[in-house]
């Protein structure tokens, strides 16, 4: 287990050229409601039948369900976020486009509920085989390479900051930071005053024929194993979203999250 996530993760490969070829991605993805009583998150995907012309843009957002209406929220910000995507001018950067779109979007779901509500967002866009991604909360966004899983983003979580002040302490304790009550409290989501953090890729990671990327809800990330993760982003798309949602069943875990994914190839 990585010292900084509930799950080991090795550094993504390093970036390397484009490959040649035509762009063929499929995309496909899995949505429950697990053991809650209704489901709060929201998902889009756009682009995939022809990803060479504007690129393939994909969103998951997991409303959160402590706060008021998880789910209006989650539908506020990725309609509100596709808005924005559809306005965008061909010109602009992606990394610069993306960080003005999420603190307008955390905004707007911050007037629209007062601060009441709020939903974790992450994000992916594809062209020319360059990827680019964003993440704010604890939602996760997973690479498929050469026979690794790598997650490209972090999670922005009071256990991340706990496991920080570990560090140092002249004694670390790992298991301090693992059962603290605040642990899985989140310290960035859309919808607060003034968005904490949001990460984001400033340069494009090059995708590789076989490549495979996952963006998912906790209630997949916080359940399955890297090696569960494995498995399925090595099948086509449809299969791997069916057997993901076969584990996280399986699992059995008192009061499931909901939990959705979308899950991406290049072949």
């Amino acid at each position: 287990m990585g010292l900084f996530n509930r799950f080991r993760r090795s550094a993504p490969p390093p970036e390397t050229p484009a490959p040649e070829g035509p762009l063929v991605f499929r995309a496909a993805n899995l949505q429950g409601v697990g053991g809650r009583e209704g489901q709060e998150d929201s998902f889009a995907v756009l682009g995939a039948a022809a990803p060479e012309e504007s690129g393939l843009f994909a969103l998951v957002a997991d409303g959160m369900g402590g706060m008021l209406d998880g789910k209006a929220a989650s539908e506020w910000a990725a309609e509100c976020f596709l808005h924005l995507y559809q306005e965008k001018r061909p010109d602009q950067p992606m990394p610069e486009w993306y960080y003005q779109a999420v603190h307008a979007v955390s905004d707007s779901v911050y007037r629209q509920f007062g601060g009441r509500s709020g939903t974790t967002l992450v994000s992916v866009h594809i062209q020319e085989n360059r990827l680019h991604w964003l993440s704010v909360g604890d939602s996760g966004i997973y690479l498929c390479r050469n026979g690794g899983v790598f997650q490209l983003n972090r999670e922005h979580t009071c256990l991340n900051q706990l496991l920080l002040q570990e560090l140092g302490r002249e004694v670390i304790e790992k298991e301090r930071a693992l059962t603290d009550p605040d642990a899985p409290r989140l310290t960035a989501f859309v919808g607060m005053n003034r968005l904490a953090a949001a990460d984001l890729s400033l340069r494009p990671l090059a995708l590789e024929r076989g490549d495979a990327l996952l963006l998912c809800s906790d209630g997949i990330s916080g359940v399955l194993t890297p090696a569960e993760l494995l498995e399925a982003m090595t099948m086509d798309p449809e299969e791997g979203c069916s057997l993901l949602e076969r584990m996280v069943l399986e699992k059995n875990v008192p009061e499931q999250d909901n939990y959705t994914g979308i899950l991406i190839s290049r072949r």
